[in-house]
């Protein structure tokens, strides 16, 4: 670097808040980089020199379409990345949820019906059987295809706000994140995938707004927000108003928090209708969970516990993506763990507010994580702890956060693509994660026997693997992990002590069953399994009258049971009961 002199250093300081660049490297005489290079090392922001700015940022759709062509073989890496990724996922059975949500749902039958719920879920369920009948192929290639869109807009607005270098590199590292694969490989977790794209979509546009001050950007943006309330449905849309004010604070204005806030109040009452709308929802969510012997709300941790716990596990998960399963549950944690990880969530918030000042961007990264995630802390139980499907829209703030500490390390030490070389490193494992990933969730039987490796301690992950040999008439295996699973929860397990009860009536073993199922009912009368499974019992014993007894039970419970109703009229038609 050329020795600058004391009339150029004190130009350079009067004047590169409001001379563009250019023009500063041509009234001193010095290059470019080096004018940047000073105005750093002084302590001042080189975004702050007009052209400088312009030169790394993109304020305009027109300039963003200027971009994506001259990126075009950007475009086309990602293309290949999310094909090759989650190529194998297309052959995917369904799986969870997919039974019910598609492959045994009768609304995806009726496209009328579909369109009229006004749910883009369940009108692109309705279209897939409509062309290609129950296939899932057509629906994962659905999912790849919005999850390559969305690391798209990942380029796009990680351009807008930091630049192409951090923008492409966020790109790349979203598109192959591990944790995502549940959103992509997962039919019935698309809707998260779909959530994301209209928060990008949403934020893109405000950024437009901002930078053009053009009222079409504006109600853009609006209209993206309405589209998440009312037709995507996604219970996570609460976040996205709290996020654009993170881009508006930390990214845009850099201002103070109450003039971020003036910037963004006329989305507040978007937020104010979602809450509304949902409201209804979230009253049904919280009752079905307090009285769900499955979700088991009563041995939830106190909020004082949640809290740190929810933070510290999702950290984690995005730190290392390994350990990835359906559930998140039965972790084992001492007094001494949770006093660390309160510690860690005084730490991570110290350091964001640290860094308000002195690094905005990188605080406001800090504070997108756990914004994107604010329906798992809320007070009221209405989600499970932390979820990797959940956890989609974060990870884009995350992408952008690694992103952009790769290149402040490139540049703190002077290596030349060391932020590249960073990337590529990570993608490399990333990579291997994703495709072994897509493996676990191919079948019911490699997911759920999956879960219940990584979390052993889960309950719910022995149940539902036993479901599945039951389904398969495994029964000694299903006995194996109903056993666990009631171990898990101190006996008091009903779904649990069902599958036992079942599966040793299935064995032959029918005084066991009997004494599982009678447990059952003297503890849990409402459950109609129960006495399902006792009225084959008394059938077998030829106790006719018994059986019926318990038939008519379960129409008292369940009176849509068309199966318990058949049974029930053909004994009384051979027995005249």
């Amino acid at each position: 670097m050329s020795k600058i002199t004391k009339s150029q250093k004190k130009f350079l300081k009067n004047a590169y808040k409001n001379t563009p660049l250019g023009e500063l490297s041509k009234k001193t005489g010095i290059p470019r980089e080096e004018v940047l290079s000073y105005i750093k090392k002084s302590g001042k922001n080189p975004d702050k020199i007009i052209g400088n700015e312009s030169e790394n940022k993109v304020k305009s759709f027109s300039e963003i379409l200027l971009v994506l062509k001259e990126s075009k073989w950007v475009v086309l890496g990602l293309f290949i990345l999310v094909s090759a990724l989650y190529f194998n996922s297309l052959k995917g059975q369904f799986v969870a949820d997919d039974i019910l949500g598609f492959r045994d749902n009768p609304q995806v039958k009726n496209l009328a019906v579909s369109f009229r719920s006004m749910r883009a879920q369940a009108i692109v369920y309705a279209l897939s059987y409509k062309f290609f009948g129950l296939s899932p192929v057509p629906l994962h290639a659905a999912s790849i295809l919005y999850h390559l869109i969305n690391s798209l807009l990942v380029l796009i607005l990680g351009t807008l706000l930091f630049g192409r270098k951090i923008g492409t590199l966020a790109a790349f590292l979203f598109a192959a994140f591990p944790v995502n694969t549940e959103a992509v490989s997962w039919i019935s977790a698309s809707n998260y995938s779909l959530e994301t794209s209209t928060f990008l979509v949403m934020a893109i546009l405000y950024v437009f707004y901002k930078s053009s001050g053009r009222k079409t950007y504006l109600s853009g943006a609006i209209a993206a927000n309405a589209f998440a309330i009312f037709i995507v449905g996604s219970n996570f849309v609460i976040s996205f108003v709290p996020l654009i004010f993170l881009i508006d604070r930390f990214f845009i204005e850099k201002k103070s928090f109450v003039s971020s806030l003036k910037n963004v109040a006329f989305l507040i009452p978007l937020t104010v209708v979602n809450f509304l709308y949902k409201y209804g929802q979230y009253n049904n969510r919280v009752s079905y969970l307090s009285g769900s012997a499955e979700a088991n709300v009563e041995a939830a941790m106190p909020y004082f516990l949640r809290f740190p716990y929810t933070l510290y596990s999702n950290l984690r998960l995005l730190v290392f993506p390994d350990n990835l399963s359906i559930f998140h549950e039965g972790d084992v944690i001492t007094d001494t763990g949770f006093l660390l990880m309160w510690l860690f969530t005084l730490t991570f918030f110290g350091v964001a507010f640290f860094l308000k000042k002195r690094n905005a961007e990188i605080a406001g990264l800090m504070f997108f994580i756990p914004t994107a995630l604010l329906l798992t802390f809320s007070p009221v139980l209405i989600s499970s702890y932390y979820a990797e499907r959940y956890m989609y829209l974060a990870t884009v703030g995350f992408s952008i956060l690694a992103a952009s500490l790769f290149v402040m390390l490139e540049e703190k030490i002077r290596i030349k693509h060391l932020a590249v070389i960073c990337a590529v490193f990570v993608l490399g494992f990333y990579s291997f994660r994703v495709v072994t990933r897509n493996v676990e969730w191919s079948t019911p039987e490699k997911l759920w026997v999956s879960t219940a490796r990584e979390v052993p301690n889960s309950p719910r992950a022995h149940k539902v693997l036993a479901d599945y040999y039951i389904e398969n008439k495994d029964f000694d295996n299903a006995a194996k992990e109903s056993e666990i699973a009631l171990k898990l929860r101190d006996g008091d397990y009903p779904g649990a002590r069902n599958n036992l009860g079942l599966s040793y009536l299935r064995m032959g073993m029918a005084d066991k069953a009997e004494e599982h199922f009678i447990n059952n009912i003297e503890n849990y009368p409402d459950m109609w399994q129960s006495y399902f499974n006792m009225s084959e019992i008394e059938v077998n014993r030829n106790n006719l009258k018994g059986a019926v007894f318990y038939l008519e039970k379960v129409l008292e419970l369940d009176q849509g049971n068309d199966r318990a109703r058949y049974i029930l009229g053909k004994i009384k038609e051979g027995s005249g009961l």
